[in-house]
């Protein structure tokens, strides 16, 4: 061998080695660790080869046995399948024969489901896992395609279980979806290539990564952390036991214990004082308390604590204890308020007394613990040690499981310390005081708030750490005397108050003042610690009426957690006292003294109502106290009953703790007793709110626990965080919510900033995730379970306010034609109950509307990384045929590329979508696109496509509005997909019904001062965004705005601006009033003339007003709202803040149209809901559902229908005016029915106006049936009419030629209708009908004045038909059972042949009803009278003729 040659070997040999070397050092620092290879099946077998070499490599390279290094195996395609447990080999030999003989199984890739499939059967303790015993975890993912069904949460359960996560793709797989599995970093536990040419380099890299990254887990870690940190201040002495019954082996043991508890606490000078005395029957002092000052040393003593023997003398040494260590000369600090405990080891009964001893110890306020060791006489160590027993009483069998109570004893002595630290803690606070020096204030009330100012400051410990005080006055305008961080002493303060003050003057004008310290005192700049959870007093001292309100501003400072006491003197208001302060003292005034009542409790709906507290740092225990308080008042405020609301309470940090279940208490007394006794806990380490929320679904709402969720009671959690959660709450909180708990979520700055409270709170978040300050406004939350929870409150808030799916769909089923698409995201990212979420999501909004050929038709389209599966618009005709359709949709898994698919749909509208009918597309996804969207996006605009985005989960909001502009929603979870589905719909429906929509709109909004610039801001916000929603023009939507504060003043009236570009330029440039008291009365007087023709106004159209305002008018309301009403102009009411929904009620006379919210941010989205109401069609209406029976159907009969049928119909739309609605409100639609033998619908025209070609078919399609007049034909007829119509009057009438059923069974069919909310059901017998009259008794709605029966036969049946209809009506819309028709006249000669005459029922006579008429009328008619409404009758009957 040549010279180089043999010098390029050695060279390579040597390098070689050194890899050799370098793997082998690693591999066997990697002494310990169990691996569990997981391989993608659904491969070529032309890979197999390198695959299996790719896994032999790997699993050389570790030193594998029973006691080092175990391996395991599993492959998946569809299912996961185990190939070897990590229990089953203990040589490496058999790993690699086993890999070497290994068969692949192709199929798909269920990636997800293999994940959790080795979480459950590798990574367990039967399979070889030894996880408990601090082995490393591992786990490596080898994929060759994208995953078809969700990895997230699989992979997530796997890093938390501590499991160290790699991820290996090969060609197809997706890199995004391998980042998502991995460990981080990402880079380090992520590893891709091309091809499966590329895994044996890879392999060579991994494998050095693999045992290096084992090596490091492997490393122990030294824990050198005190077990309970928060627990920092303590002076503890241990007494302990070395009597001869001990021994020496067992008295090791004792040492052994005590070195744990010991090595368990943060020990020096300033924390954790110890101190330690043995004794037998003589004492034997070993250090000091003052002597501990470095743990080492104490630690030190333990170890060389050397046996003595003797007796037992207990209560001695309990005595010595107390004299001669728990003194100050020996370092006690008890006068510095820090806790003293006493630990006594013993394993016997005492030779001495210990009663006397034991009890002064506890007098005088020492903490004494007691660990015994086989001692039968418990009831002597119950005299030794404090109360609960169960915190400080530990009686052990023996010695050899005295170390198990080490931990115990630990966490007793964490709760002990923190608690006493708790209640030895004094609370300061930030106190302002306000004076009214104002023009009427005299020289002797002046004097008196000085003195009593002078006198609260002389008691308070005043400091920067201690109390703050801040002092204004103030007259027409507020004045600073000094800051809370101005820093003057005690003494200082009291010379100022006496020396420098001075009568200011001026009006007075309290609510102003208020605003003023809102505004400089409560501020961190002035030294408020606010946000801090430090309480937050203003003491407001007044000497007279204020000249503008008080009321909002109050609130606004509540509403921030400020306590404001009132003090009044001389002429102050006692009633406006009570408005300002929750404590009202009233000075001179002689049995005024006292406080105002806080507040009763209200009449609860049932509840089963969970609050979920994350335990705070030592640093915020301030808010701790807060919460407590907030707990405490809500409990007082409700009716705490078993059959009314119960109430749990859990902490949380990295485990959930629950504190008491909803079957603990039956009334409040006890659950308030046990809030007096909760200390401070303090958080061990991250919390964790996501299994916090996942324990309130399996461990606390159940039945075993006190839930009432099968009885139907609501379910209601509260969470309150301070911090960010360690761990996932998203997937939690919608188990939760799909539990059917609501959930509402409050935190300050660092949750809200995470997103928490909305990832955990119930959609919509504005309503029940709140963003707090300080926790000092907890008041917020107590509002809100208030409003939710109070009967007299529930039924406003929640079900008249929110939106119903009926309006909803009385609105979508007057669209008459649409063509709508949904575009849906079916990538591996979304789990297949999210799926299922997204096909209810779809199936309702179809309800919504008429499905049909003509009417309504929907498509659905699904994608990934590629078009999955596709349903056109004219597949399905009926609503029936789409929801199976939907339901037959399988996801398809893979990527996602929205932008790909958005610009296939844009074919797919050319290809299916009619000429000249709105098209909407409707998108929901749950993640970013891997393409661009906005090109295809606004190309599908381009020809005409309105689109809407929904976004779920991980989806961009950004990318979300480049598709939809505007028309974007997004929520957390797919179970909330529910709770925006009618946002949706109703957006699409309003914007069909406004297409041709005429109104008048004037915006009434509230300018006052108490109005924040911010909230003004809020409001011109929602005026232009119903602007941008509404079709502005001068023959459309006009709009016209008005402001007002004590006076009012136009902006711009309804013609100024035929634009939509204008008016928004127009609200842009308003500017807040900022001035005077609200008057709302005023400006509504005002604002009457603004809807006439000479301002703008068209009074021939629908016209509407919408009142914004924060607070309380300060005039009348009533009358000027009902002038503006009684124009038939319909109000609507918007109030923030300390707005009062009844007077919000006095202005718009119809709960229906109050919108009362905490703040502005509510407004969000309202404008769809009013401009929704402002199309829909109002007053009165009435559908009439039309049926025929015919057994046998004959030529004879089905001319007879062709004559009579379009004529009577034709007659029918002429139908009166109710009498309470205005002119042209009755416009009834029709509806023919024909039901099938199986009870599906034969013929179905849906309802529509008068249509001669609908009858036609109708009559054609009627043909070819025959039907039998029995309970079936009936009940389906009835229910499909009450079902579909959403007109206030639903009529069904019913020709047929006679009844084939059993008479009482047709009843009740026809009483259950009527029960249902039919109005009338109306029978009209055919030709050669039989038994006529028994038509009559399935009737009803008629009334009293026609009991012939109805038939075909009848000259003058349209006529008769029409009045029966107009009766309905009337009682349905008016509550009016009586009408005065007159009497029919003698019926008109007929006319000639060929001449069209219409004489409906002849002439009618003057003459109205008698008065014996009236009586008959009142006591046949169907409605049944009391005495007192006959009374009514007869009145009316009088003034008639008066």
């Amino acid at each position: 061998m040549g010279t180089w040659k043999t010098f390029w070997l050695i060279i390579f040999l040597a390098a070689s080695l050194d890899c050799i070397k370098s793997q082998r050092i690693a591999c066997r620092e990697a002494s310990v660790g169990d691996v569990v290879l997981l391989v993608h099946a659904s491969i070529d077998p032309q890979h197999a080869r390198s695959v299996r070499n790719f896994l032999y490599v790997l699993a050389n390279s570790f030193h594998v046995s029973r006691e080092t290094i175990r391996v395991s195996l599993a492959q998946y395609n569809d299912t996961p399948a185990s190939e070897f447990m990590l229990s089953t080999y203990h040589r490496k030999s058999d790993v690699l024969k086993h890999i070497q003989r290994l068969q692949f199984k192709p199929g798909g890739n269920k990636m997800g489901r293999s994940l959790q499939f080795i979480l459950e059967h590798h990574f367990q303790e039967g399979s070889g896992s030894r996880a408990s015993q601090g082995v490393p975890q591992m786990a490596l993912v080898m994929s060759s395609g994208p995953a078809e069904d969700n990895i997230r949460e699989p992979a997530e359960a796997l890093r938390r279980a501590g499991i160290l996560l790699y991820a290996v793709g090969v060609k197809d797989a997706a890199q995004a979806e391998l980042r998502e599995i991995a460990s981080s970093p990402k880079d380090k536990f992520t590893f891709f290539v091309p091809n499966f040419s590329g895994l044996p380099g890879l392999a060579q890299k991994l494998r050095q990564e693999l045992c290096s990254t084992l090596a490091k887990a492997a490393q122990p870690t030294e824990h050198k952390a005190p077990v309970c940190p928060e627990a920092s201040l303590a002076d503890i002495v241990f007494v302990v036991d070395s009597s001869t019954s001990i021994g020496p082996q067992n008295f090791q043991k004792v040492k052994n214990f005590l070195h744990s508890v010991v090595s368990g606490l943060d020990i020096s000078s300033q924390q954790v004082q110890v101190g330690l005395v043995q004794y037998s029957d003589n004492i034997h002092p070993v250090f000091q308390l003052r002597q501990s000052s470095q743990k080492s040393v104490v630690l030190e003593g333990i170890r060389n604590l050397p046996y003595s023997t003797g007796g037992t003398n207990t209560g001695s040494a309990l005595e010595f204890i107390r004299v001669n260590y728990l003194t100050e000369m020996n370092g006690s600090r008890a006068k510095d308020g820090v806790p003293q405990i006493v630990i006594l080891v013993t394993d016997g009964e005492s030779n001495d007394e210990v009663q006397d001893a034991a009890d002064q110890l506890k007098r005088d306020g020492v903490f004494v613990y007691v660990v015994g060791i086989n001692v039968q006489d418990v009831q002597e160590l119950q005299k030794i040690a404090s109360e609960p027993f169960e915190k400080f009483l530990f009686n052990t069998e023996n010695f050899s499981i005295l170390q198990e109570f080490a931990g115990s004893l630990l966490q007793a002595l964490c709760s002990a310390v923190e608690g006493q630290m708790e209640k030895s803690a004094k609370t300061y606070a930030d106190v302002v005081f306000l004076m009214d020096t104002s023009q009427d204030t005299s020289q002797a009330s002046f004097q008196w708030m000085q003195n009593f100012i002078s006198g609260i400051i002389g008691v308070l410990e005043v400091g920067k750490d201690k109390y703050r005080i801040g002092l204004a006055q103030y007259g027409d305008q507020g004045y600073t005397e000094f800051l809370f961080n101005t820093n003057k002493t005690r003494d200082e303060m009291i010379t100022h108050i006496h020396e420098h003050l001075v009568l200011r003057g001026g009006s007075r004008r309290t609510g102003r003042a208020l605003q003023f310290l809102h505004q400089t005192f409560f501020q961190e700049v002035a030294g408020s610690r606010f946000l801090q959870g430090v309480p937050q007093y203003a003491v407001v001292i007044t000497s007279g009426k204020s000249e503008g309100e008080v009321q909002d501003a109050a609130q606004i400072l509540r509403r921030r957690g400020i306590e404001i006491m009132s003090v009044g003197v001389q002429d102050s208001d006692r009633t406006e006292l009570e408005e300002i302060g929750s404590l009202v003292f009233v000075s001179d005034r002689q049995g005024e003294d006292g406080t105002a009542n806080t507040g009763c409790k209200c009449v609860a709906i049932p509840t089963d109502l969970v609050f979920l507290v994350e335990e705070f740092s030592r640093t915020r225990q301030p808010n701790f106290q807060q919460v407590i308080h907030f707990l405490k008042t809500t409990v007082q405020s409700l009716n705490i009953h078993p059959h009314a609301v119960r109430i749990s309470l859990v902490f949380y940090s990295e485990e959930p703790r629950l504190e008491f279940s909803l079957d603990t208490f039956q009334s409040a007394a006890p659950v308030l007793h046990h809030l007096d006794k909760l200390t401070f806990q303090g958080r061990r380490g991250r919390a964790k709110a996501g299994a916090a929320l996942d324990f309130l679904k399996n461990e606390v709402f159940i039945p075993e626990k006190g839930s009432r969720t099968k009885q139907g009671v609501q379910q209601i959690a509260v969470v309150i965080m301070e911090s960010p959660s360690l761990d996932n709450v998203s997937m939690p909180a919608s188990r939760l919510r799909r539990a059917g708990v609501t959930i509402y979520a409050a935190g300050v700055q660092p949750a809200s900033e995470s997103k928490d409270l909305e990832k955990i709170s119930t959609y919509p978040p504005w309503k029940h995730a709140i963003h707090l300050e300080s926790f000092l406004q907890l008041v917020l939350v107590r509002d809100k379970l208030k409003n939710r929870l109070c009967r007299e409150t529930v039924s406003r808030f929640y079900s008249l306010t929110s939106f119903s799916p009926q309006r909803a769909k009385e609105g979508c089923v007057r669209v008459e034609k649409a063509d709508i698409y949904f575009l849906i995201d079916g990538s591996g990212s979304i789990r297949p109950e999210d799926f299922i979420e997204m096909k209810a999501f779809m199936k309702k909004a179809i309800n919504m509307f008429h499905i049909g050929p003509d009417r309504v038709q929907f498509g659905v389209v699904q994608y990934s990384d590629k078009i999955i599966s596709q349903l056109f618009l004219n597949q399905c005709t009926s609503t029936a045929e789409l929801k199976t359709a939907i339901d037959d949709i399988q996801q398809g898994g893979g990527g996602t590329t929205t932008g790909e698919a958005l610009g296939k749909m844009a074919l797919i509208f050319k290809e299916t979508a009619r000429a000249g009918v709105a098209q909407y597309l409707i998108v929901i996804t749950d993640g970013q696109s891997s393409d661009p969207v906005a090109a295809a996006a606004q190309g599908l605009r381009d020809i005409g496509v309105n689109i809407y985005a929904v976004g779920v989960r991980d989806a961009n909001t950004t990318e979300l509005k480049e598709i939809a502009n505007n028309k974007m929603f997004f929520v957390h979870e797919f179970d909330s997909l529910k709770n925006i589905q009618q946002e949706v719909i109703r957006d699409i429906c309003s914007s069909e019904t406004c297409k041709s929509r005429k109104a008048d709109i004037i915006f009434l909004i509230d300018g006052s001062e108490s109005i924040a610039p911010k909230d003004f801001g809020k409001m011109k916000e929602f005026m232009e965004r119903m602007v941008n929603q509404s079709n502005v023009g001068a023959d459309e939507i006009q709009i016209g705005l008005l402001q007002f504060s004590s006076t009012p003043r136009e902006e711009f009236r309804l013609n100024q601006s035929s634009s939509k570009v204008g008016v928004r330029r127009a609200i842009s440039d308003v500017e807040q009033m900022n001035n005077g008291t609200r008057r709302t009365g005023k400006a509504l007087n005002f604002t009457l003339p603004f809807f006439g023709r000479s301002k703008g106004g068209r009074p021939g159209i629908h016209q509407y007003l919408i009142v914004i305002t924060d607070g309380v008018s300060q005039d009348n309301v009533v009358s000027p709202a009902k002038a503006i009403r009684d124009r038939n102009i319909i109000i609507f009411a918007i109030g923030g803040g300390a707005a009062q929904r009844n007077q919000l009620l006095e202005i718009t006379n119809d709960q229906n149209k109050v919108y009362h919210e905490d703040n502005f941010e509510s407004l969000q989205n309202l404008e769809k809901k009013i401009l929704y109401e402002v199309c829909s069609p109002q007053g009165c209406g009435m559908d009439l559902s039309v049926g025929i029976d015919l057994s046998t159907s004959s030529e004879r009969a089905q001319q007879d229908l062709r004559r009579l049928l379009p004529g009577l119909m034709q007659q029918l739309t002429v139908l009166s005016d109710v009498s309470c609605d205005p002119p042209g409100q009755m416009d009834p639609r029709f509806r023919y029915v024909i039901p099938g033998s199986s009870g599906q619908l034969v013929f179905d025209s849906g309802f529509e106006k008068y249509s001669d070609e609908t009858i036609q078919k109708f009559l054609v399609h009627q043909g070819f049936v025959n039907n039998r007049m029995d309970v079936d034909f009936l009940q389906n007829l009835g229910e499909t009419a009450i079902q579909l119509s959403l007109a206030t009057v639903k009529v069904l009438l019913v020709l047929t030629d006679g009844l084939d059923e059993d008479l009482q069974r047709l009843k009740r069919t026809s009483e259950l209708l009527r029960s249902r909310g039919l109005s009338g059901l109306l029978l009209i017998g055919l030709e050669g009908v039989q038994k006529v009259e028994e038509l009559q008794e399935l009737e009803f709605g008629r009334g009293f004045a026609y009991r012939q029966p109805l038939s075909i036969g009848l000259p003058s049946l349209s006529s008769i038909v029409l009045k029966q209809l107009d009766t309905i009506a009337e009682r349905t819309c008016c509550h009016v059972y009586a009408k005065c028709y007159g009497d029919d006249g003698l019926r008109g000669d007929p006319g000639t042949l060929g001449k069209k005459v219409r004489i409906p029922g002849g002439g009618r006579s003057s003459k109205c009803l008698s008065l014996p008429n009236v009586l008959f009328t009142a006591l046949n008619s169907e409605k049944r009278y009391t005495a007192f409404g006959l009374v009514q009758q007869l009145l009316s009957f009088s003034l008639t003729l008066s």
